[in-house]
């Protein structure tokens, strides 16, 4: 079975071959024919292109050629497609099998479609071109309504558009410029032949709107103009907040969400009681969508927070404060308990497995080891049995004086493929990266580092125990989607790496210890400076390992200036080919204090190369200086 190679418009569309194996074949030529059902259609009518192979007793490719007057579905590959594959019986000729591929017509014409290639046994056969006769439609009307048709200042209303003569909207509505009056809150969406758009009043009075234009095939339709009224009265306004559980335990997160209703937003963010006594704020977001372990909410007024419990007892959160439409409203309090630690444990230890591994087991002193450390999950990343979802949290190792760690970015990464443990499906993913650097010869051990999780575990949206006016308080209805959180800390194994010395034979003087090559370049933004003035002296190192681990460049400076600084910024470290990189920038302020002529010597950085096992430099330099006097002198 092979996929059918694909034209321009005819993008992720597999097609099946049929293996006619039910009895031997009779020596009939095999043959090919195309044609479309129905032969006339509308713009914006679905048709279907029918391909038969006769004969054969395998179809190897399909290959129909772009449709550039056809569109398939809007989202990637066509519309809907059927195989029907006939099977001969015993002693019988041929089978045949049928592609049929269903497309929507979008140009007016009369349009050849074709000729579709079939490969057979190696060889290839070639249909004859069909037309297709596609028309304008003959009654296309559009239609549009406000809903409301009168609103309040900062209020939301929606503009709603409908096409009646064709099956669905395969290009978006052209509406009329309304900013000077209304904003876009960001809600709607579009569905086969109709589309919602929302928006929020921001002008007083009586305004137009439209017409609205749609594009069909080559002509375009519009609207009959529509009236929005908007007074001038204080929007009525409501504000909920709600936790996303009633009951958490010390170290778990929990979730605290503020909106408003109506489509109104808020005039500045929401004042928080304080929490202190019983939780730390972690992050939030604020007035817009929030997104949170998979669950995305957008409504035009909404700011979530997101908190880590603390202290066990029972507390309460609120009342907070709330502007809005010109309006200081307030929220109900809320009643949260916290548990010393939850009755048990989220998942099974079997469900959750830490990983960890060493990019290498033998290394010099001072040699990067980049440890990563992951999970090995037995459900999907987010979503598991029971509807629970991981979170990392925190990497936590023992401290050694004998080790230097360095966070490294490239964290939280969901791999494709799957492994098997003890023959068991994980699915992978990576959390955390170290930069660990051994300062002593001999056998390290890394580890064992503890995973902080936090497993959420997901709620219906409904519950016996939901009060009647649940679906009314939107802050609840998100909130309560999210369900509990708790914390959860894993070990990782230990990783054992050998440690060898560095070399003594060949070492420079200058060396300082760094393993990996490095490159220094320098430049001065002036060489002839005046008593009193500054002179700017730039050195770049980058090479192998981490920027914060680089050695500093020994600089022998003159008399002849005072030395302000040097600043240091460094790059994020990157990976190039395996391997740990990362750049550290000087800038160094040279301020001259008496005339003269003065040298910087050649700067020179050392290192040991592991790759050839063999000590390496890099020089920049020398800057020759000269110090005139100043006006007074």
């Amino acid at each position: 079975m092979r996929k059918a190679r694909r034209g321009a418009r005819c993008r992720g569309a597999t097609v099946v071959a049929a293996l006619l194996s039910a009895g031997s074949l009779s020596a009939q030529a095999p043959a090919v024919r195309a044609h479309v059902e129905p032969a006339e259609v509308e713009v914006w009518q679905q048709f279907q292109l029918i391909v038969e192979v006769s004969g054969v007793d395998e179809v190897e490719d399909v290959f129909v050629p772009p449709l550039f007057h056809f569109r398939s579905h809007r989202h990637d590959g066509l519309l809907p497609f059927s195989t029907e594959i006939t099977t001969p019986e015993r002693g019988q000729s041929g089978g045949v099998v049928v592609f049929s591929y269903t497309f929507l017509a979008t140009g007016a014409g009369s349009i050849d479609v074709g000729p579709v290639l079939v490969t057979v046994d190696g060889r290839v056969l070639e249909t004859e071109r069909v037309t297709l006769l596609v028309k304008d439609p003959e009654n296309v009307v559009v239609r549009a309504r406000v809903e409301p048709a009168e609103v309040r200042m900062t209020e939301a209303f929606d503009l709603h558009v409908e096409v009646e003569g064709v099956e669905s909207l395969l290009e978006r509505p052209i509406l009329p410029d309304i900013s000077d009056f209304a904003r876009v809150s960001g809600s709607g969406g579009r569905s086969r032949a109709s589309a919602r758009f929302g928006f929020v009043a921001s002008k007083s009075g009586t305004h137009e709107i439209g017409p609205v234009s749609v594009k069909v095939g080559g002509t375009t339709y519009e609207s009959e103009p529509l009236t929005l009224i908007v007074n001038d009265e204080p929007p009525v306004a409501e504000v909920f907040a709600a936790l996303n559980t009633e009951q958490t335990w010390v170290g778990s997160d929990f979730v605290l969400f503020v909106m408003t209703d109506g489509g109104l937003e808020f005039d500045e963010a929401p004042v928080l009681p304080d929490m202190s006594d019983f939780a730390e704020p972690l992050r939030d977001s604020h007035a817009g969508g929030v997104d949170f372990g998979g669950i995305s909410t957008f409504s035009p007024g909404g700011a979530q927070y997101r908190f880590r419990a603390l202290t066990p007892g029972e507390f309460e959160v609120g009342p907070i404060r709330v502007e809005v439409g010109g309006q200081t409203l307030w929220t109900a309090p809320i009643g949260l308990e916290i548990g010393d630690a939850p009755a048990e444990p989220p998942v099974s230890p079997e469900d959750l497995l830490p990983t960890a591994a060493a990019d290498r087991r033998r290394v010099y002193v001072g040699e990067p080891v980049v440890v990563s450390y992951g999970l090995l999950s037995r459900q999907s990343p987010w979503f598991g049995a029971g509807g629970w979802m991981v979170a990392y949290d925190t990497l936590t190792m023992p401290e050694r004086e004998d080790l230097r760690v360095q966070q490294l970015p490239g964290n939280h990464v969901w791999e494709e493929e799957r492994v098997s443990v003890d023959g068991r499906w994980y699915q992978p993913s990576r959390v955390a990266r170290l930069a660990v650097l051994p300062r002593e010869p001999g056998r390290v051990t890394i580890g064992p580092a503890e995973l902080k999780l936090q497993i959420h575990r997901r709620r219906d949206r409904r519950f016996p125990s939901d009060p009647p006016d649940f679906l009314s308080n939107p802050a609840e209805s998100h909130a309560r989607i999210l369900g509990t959180s708790t914390p959860m800390t894993l070990a990782t194994d230990p990783v054992s790496v050998e440690v060898v010395p560095l070399p003594r034979d060949g070492r420079p003087e200058s060396f300082s210890g760094h393993v990996g090559r490095l490159n220094m370049v320098a430049w001065v933004d002036r060489t002839e400076v005046v008593v009193g003035d500054t002179a700017t002296l730039h050195v770049e190192l980058s090479g192998d390992g981490h920027s914060r681990i680089m050695p500093d460049p020994g600089i022998a400076f003159p008399d002849g200036f005072d030395i302000v600084g040097p600043e240091i910024d460094h790059s994020n470290p990157l990976e190039r080919d395996g391997s740990l990189r990362g750049t550290r920038f000087y800038t160094y302020r040279l301020v001259a204090n008496r005339p003269g002529s003065f040298r910087i010597p050649v700067v020179e950085v050392s290192f040991f190369d592991a790759e050839s096992e063999s000590y390496g430099f890099s020089r920049t330099g020398p800057f020759d200086f000269v110090i005139v006097p100043g006006e007074k002198e």
